[in-house]
């Protein structure tokens, strides 16, 4: 899996995304995503969809979000 980079984006495009591909994830697939910060507004709605969702550091100050669904 490659991380979907979306640093390069304006918001609230990044988050509109990865709503939007979350909504298509099936059970036990997961992606990932290269943002430039920790996107805190976003953990709720993915957690109300019931969503699985780690973080890991990219390497150049931003962050890998990678989802999953259960």
């Amino acid at each position: 899996m490659s991380p979907r980079d979306l640093r390069h984006l304006p918001a609230p495009q990044p988050m509109e995304i990865i709503l939007d591909e979350a909504d298509l994830l099936e059970s036990g697939q997961q992606t990932a995503y290269i943002l430039p910060h920790h996107p805190s507004p976003l953990l709720p709605l993915l957690q109300q969809q019931g969503l699985d969702f780690r973080f890991e550091l990219s390497g150049d100050g931003g962050v890998i979000l990678i989802l999953s669904r259960p």
